[in-house]
């Protein structure tokens, strides 16, 4: 981001020097007619150049340091300010004196001979097809294909911001908060889960709270149709001569084992009571377990462990459970419903979690009591779905809002870019235009050919940000898919809101740009023109 920023500051600060100088061309002859030196010249348009850099790093300084401060005025250090304080003045003032050197250059290196008759007029002037037809629309396309270098940079710096919005917009409409969050509930909007300062099987062995009458109380609520046991679990550990992990273990049953058999990556289902399946990202910090070794598993604490045999990999991606913005409480083992039965006789319930499936049109009043049930009972929580999606919407808003913020940045730039070159085209083309109205063309033909020249910029740009942005936007939500919706692909969907506001701001202020310019252009009279550039 900052590499972007120095760059685009770079490009704009030289265009402006440059058009400043060639609007002064004239007056730096006069200096140099008059005794002055190339390097006295230099000297000027240097000092020019740092007085007007100082003053815009010191306000933009200030800026940031208040913007910063009401942004996170929480997280304020003064000695990190400072620092970051001395870095951008530096950096800032680096660029700005880089900038400014070539047209320092090129104010320089003029005579007093060729600033008396000097014509900012385009380079590379190729040869013309007589048989042209020439109209407004005409003409204008043929002043866009003028100088082809800088209208490629022109077009390229802006339709780059197009790119990066494009698929950055595409990723954020793809990882839709409600769609994560739906994984997590795939039956309703809401979920009952034990939540105790006890461990899960004192809990249960206590006799569990997620019981018969509790069900009967949550189904007599208007709008609650069903109640689903999601998860029956315990906690569980698994240690071998070196390592050691715990975590939730979950039992297999009829509903779920379909669903892990299709998340395996390695290994096989259990085949008999003393066999387990552990999530793959375990062996990341356990590498002495693997598919087929042994380990000693055990359930909570003080519990005498058992030797288990890991019959196989899984990825918990595929597996979505937990509760809670961060589900910490996601599954890491599956085990048979024997193992657990053997080493907790006494539970008669393994009952973890429930989902509530209601009627969509009763969430919130069905939300409410849930939450007066839950609140008379002891050890049971209520997990909600708009809790993980405002989770999601807060981890998409720092992961690609800045993007976002970058991609309109980057188009900026394209647009300063964009009316530096208007400008100087402007001031090149004076002279022209004044020949082209002496010789009959209309004040409004000529608005006519300006208008089609900016329509031309962002036609292109829009163009080369559909050809370029939307593969690569694809591709970037088919990779993000496999990944956010374990290894499923979610069809693509064209980001039309974003993308429709960057097309209405690409013509918009190409439409003001050109109404401006003939505006500016109204204010001389015919003679006044031809006489300006004398």
């Amino acid at each position: 981001v900052i590499a972007i920023v120095l760059i685009g500051g770079y490009i704009v600060i030289q265009s402006i020097f440059r058009i400043s100088i060639n609007d002064k061309i004239k007056s730096y002859g006069q200096l140099r007619t008059i005794g002055a030196t190339p390097k006295q010249i230099k000297r000027i348009v240097k000092r020019e150049g740092r007085k007007l850099g100082s003053i815009g790093i010191l306000i933009g300084t200030v800026l940031g340091v208040c913007g910063g401060f009401l942004l996170f005025p929480k997280g304020f250090n003064a000695v990190s300010y400072v620092a970051t304080i001395i870095l951008t003045l530096i950096s800032s003032w680096i660029m700005v004196s880089v900038s400014i050197r070539k047209p320092i250059k090129i104010a320089a290196g003029i005579s007093p001979i060729e600033a008396v008759r000097f014509t900012p007029a385009q380079k590379d002037i190729r040869s013309r097809k007589k048989n042209i037809k020439l109209n407004p629309v005409s003409m204008g396309i043929a002043n866009f294909r003028r100088d082809r270098k800088k209208t490629v940079a022109i077009v390229a710096s802006l339709s780059l911001g197009g790119i990066i919005l494009l698929v950055v917009s595409s990723i954020v409409l793809l990882r839709s908060p409600e769609a994560l969050a739906r994984r997590f509930f795939p039956d309703g909007d809401y979920k009952i889960y034990l939540d105790s300062e006890m461990t899960e099987e004192k809990v249960m062995a206590a006799g569990n709270p997620l019981n018969e009458e509790l069900k009967q109380e949550i189904l007599s609520i208007d709008g609650v149709t069903d109640i689903i046991p999601s998860r029956q679990s315990l906690y569980a550990t698994l240690k071998t001569d070196i390592y050691q992990s715990g975590g939730m273990c979950d039992m297999l049953t009829d509903q779920n084992y379909a669903t892990v058999e299709a998340a395996l990556t390695a290994g096989t289902m259990p085949k008999d009571s003393r066999s387990i399946v552990i999530d793959y990202n375990v062996l990341k910090q356990n590498e002495d377990m693997g598919v087929g070794s042994t380990v000693d598993f055990y359930f909570g604490e003080g519990q005498p462990p058992v030797s288990v045999t890991v019959s196989g990999l899984f990825d918990s991606n595929k597996t979505p459970s937990g509760h809670g913005k961060l589900a910490l409480d996601g599954v890491l083992f599956f085990a048979p419903e024997a193992l657990f039965h053997e080493l907790h006789p006494e539970i008669a319930s393994f009952d973890y979690s429930w989902s509530i499936v209601n009627d969509p049109k009763k969430t919130d009043y069905v939300g409410a009591e849930l939450k007066n049930i839950v609140a008379s009972h002891s050890n049971i929580a209520l997990d909600e779905i708009n809790t993980v999606i405002e989770y999601e919407e807060m981890t998409n808003s720092f992961a690609f809002g800045s993007m976002e913020v970058l991609s309109w940045l980057v188009f900026l730039f394209g647009v300063i870019n964009l009316i530096n070159t208007t400008l100087s085209n402007q001031i090149a083309r004076k002279q022209e235009n004044s020949i082209l109205r002496s010789i009959g063309l209309t004040q409004k033909q000529l608005c006519k050919m300006n208008i089609c020249e900016g329509l031309c910029y962002a036609s292109f740009a829009i163009l080369a940000t559909l050809i370029v942005g939307l593969p690569a936007s694809i591709f970037a939500c088919r990779k993000m898919s496999v990944g956010a919706f374990a290894g499923n692909v979610v069809p693509y969907q064209f980001p039309v809101l974003e993308m429709g506001l960057f097309i209405l701001v690409l013509f918009g202020m190409e439409l003001i740009l050109s109404v401006w310019t003939i505006r500016r252009q109204k204010k001389q009279s015919l003679i006044e023109q031809m006489r300006a550039m004398e």
